[in-house]
């Protein structure tokens, strides 16, 4: 038995599992319009604890690489403490991230960096060192893995071999997923069956219509597939 921690790091919408329970950090501006809640943020609000997220302008580049360094020390704070409000400290601890996109662009990458190392050391020094860092393609691989049976096929010769071959039910390799294949992922998965999963089926439709999975349904998926990765090899 152990605590299941799982986390999709982002500058403006970090999605983190704490043992099921979904959180989402993000800005106040995103979840909230003119008329109040916005769409997605509206359905998904059941199902998610919002915690809003602020950065400060800055006038010049110095002043503004110290102004973010210190936002994102306030905000991995947060989140720190959220995740150890939320886990029950006697027992152990393990801890699933998602790693860098290599495509995002230099500057984004670069911050992100800067705001997901901060996360990483505070998470090593104060929650677990039980940490599995899980690169984009492998958390794509391993969610075709988490719902869909392997191809199995023969290798011939003197050595005869077996090779497994992960694609979904309509015949996409599980490394070449989209956010979209993601979310068929968990609502396909006959052996899942909780709130988010239920949630997701029952509004699948809509969010496959629209050209990209909106948030914060695109990060809280990605957290909680991670979760459902970590779950399957360490049952709650």
């Amino acid at each position: 038995m152990c605590n299941l921690v799982t986390i999709d790091p982002s500058l403006i919408s970090t999605a983190i599992v704490v043992n099921g329970k979904i959180f989402n950090y993000c800005r106040e501006s995103k979840v909230y319009g003119k008329t109040g809640m916005t769409k997605w943020f509206k359905l998904a609000e059941q199902f998610v604890e919002y915690k809003f997220i602020e950065y400060r302008d800055f006038s010049d580049y110095s002043e503004g690489e110290l102004t973010k360094l210190k936002d994102y020390d306030s905000i991995t704070d947060s989140i720190i403490k959220d995740i150890l409000d939320n886990i029950d400290s006697s027992k152990p601890t393990k801890i699933g991230i998602e790693g860098y996109s290599f495509s995002s662009t230099a500057g984004d990458i670069i911050d992100l960096v800067t705001f997901s190392t901060l996360l990483r050391k505070k998470l090593f020094d104060k929650v677990s060192k039980d940490i599995l860092v899980l690169s984009p393609s492998t958390l794509k691989l391993e969610s075709c893995k988490l719902t869909y049976p392997p191809i199995i096929k023969e290798i011939g010769g003197k050595k005869p071999r077996q090779e497994f071959i992960w694609r979904n039910k309509i015949g996409i390799s599980g490394g070449s997923f989209t956010k979209k294949d993601m979310l068929e992922s968990i609502v396909d998965n006959t052996g899942i069956n909780d709130d988010w999963s239920n949630h997701c089926r029952s509004i699948k439709t809509e969010l496959l219509a629209i050209t990209n999975i909106p948030k914060p349904y695109e990060d809280c998926n990605d957290a909680y597939l991670i979760y459902q990765i970590l779950k399957k090899q360490n049952p709650l």
